[in-house]
């Protein structure tokens, strides 16, 4: 008797690659999906690196060509490269100087700042004002 159902899916190499590259240029996950032929749960199930990661590992590959090329002469691609690295270092120095100099408080601090803002007739009295200090 055979086996009721679908078959399972079965990832293969060139599918990886395929998501890779559709990721890379900004197809969405339900379009990656309908181009492999699977459901976009499916999808998320069986290519999770390669829908996390596959933007990056494209990008790292167009560089490295474009680095080999610039190094044989290429006059285009160097101009490409030197484009690419003026364009990192501005956003890394505006990145750095929107940067707070202090971390963002957590959850608790928050709700703690919230807390001591409160105002209204149900919010604690505040200290009464020593005119006489006892600490001498």
């Amino acid at each position: 008797m055979a086996g009721r159902g679908r078959p399972q899916f079965k990832p293969t190499p060139a599918l990886r690659r395929k998501v890779e590259e559709l990721v890379s240029c900004g197809m969405s996950r339900d379009d990656c999906a309908r181009a492999i032929g699977c459901s976009t749960p499916t999808l998320e199930k069986y290519f999770e690196d390669e829908l996390a990661n596959g933007v990056a590992k494209k990008r790292s590959e167009v560089i490295g060509m474009l680095y080999r090329a610039a190094k044989k002469g290429n006059v285009t691609a160097q101009k490409k490269l030197e484009e690419m690295s003026r364009i990192a270092g501005a956003a890394e120095a505006i990145g750095a100087r929107s940067a707070p100099d202090k971390p963002k408080p957590g959850k608790k601090e928050e709700r703690q700042a919230a807390a001591e803002r409160v105002g209204s007739k149900y919010a604690p009295p505040a200290a009464p004002k020593l005119v006489v200090d006892n600490n001498r």
